[in-house]
């Protein structure tokens, strides 16, 4: 029922509820606003509906760094299928960089595009401009640095991306933690097998750091790798002793 209600609705809700916002509100900008926000409240009610149906427990800590400062990356593991859903309904000024899979699927790209997200198939000037936009405008940036679901008992290896935009952006980064115990919706899980006790999905909210707390090169892409390696190790670490 859960997985109907999200893969189902999302499709009549782009064809119904964001097509009314489409036609009063003419301004892009408030008009996507508006879209990411009434996402932001149907995924509350949805984790809320998971939690009351017993499907799944969730906890949450340092959730009020989120409220301090203005737009930023946030930098997430992605260990399940639910971690956007979660993250989206924990933040009310989320935009997405999403996969193009997503971006140009029948039934959920026409909302992609509504709600103003990102598309990390665009070309590198207009995806950065695109990100300079969104942070101006105090928005968060919601970015998996793998590019996809963690695969279990393989290392975290991230994509460069983010740590491009961190530093030409001089962006700052709010590093978050995903876990879930016992595991489910895994890469590679069919989504009607769960496990036999009730998960329970932990959200970690870490320290904000920038690419200048970490150290710059002399040479701008020696700074992304440098990166990108503090961050999975840093990743490495915390969920090793979680």
């Amino acid at each position: 029922m859960a997985f109907v209600a999200l893969f189902g609705g999302g499709p009549i809700l782009a064809l119904t509820a964001f097509c009314i916002v489409r036609l009063m509100m003419l301004e892009e900008p408030e008009r996507g606003a508006r879209v990411r926000y009434l996402i932001h409240r149907l995924f509350q009610h949805y984790i809320g509906m998971l939690r009351k149906l017993r499907v799944i427990d969730v906890e949450m800590a340092g959730a009020a760094k989120l409220a301090e400062g203005g737009g930023r990356l946030i930098v997430a593991n992605h260990p399940t299928l639910l971690d956007v859903v979660l993250l989206v309904a924990l933040i009310p000024r989320a935009q997405c960089v999403v996969k193009s899979e997503l971006w140009d699927s029948l039934m959920l790209g026409q909302l992609m595009r509504a709600a103003g997200y990102i598309s990390n198939a665009l070309p590198a000037e207009e995806m950065l401009l695109l990100c300079r936009q969104a942070l101006e405008a105090g928005n968060h940036l919601i970015i998996f640095p793998e590019g996809t679901r963690s695969r279990p008992g393989e290392p975290l290896r991230f994509r460069r991306g983010f740590a491009h935009i961190a530093t030409l952006l001089n962006a700052e980064i709010q590093l978050v933690v995903l876990r879930c115990n016992p595991p489910m919706l895994l890469k590679g899980d069919k989504w009607w097998q769960v496990p036999a006790r009730r998960p329970r999905f932990q959200i970690t909210i870490g320290n904000t750091i920038t690419a200048t707390d970490i150290g710059v090169e002399e040479h701008r892409s020696l700074t992304t790798r440098k990166l990108v390696r503090h961050l999975e190790d840093y990743y490495a670490e915390q969920l090793a002793n979680g």
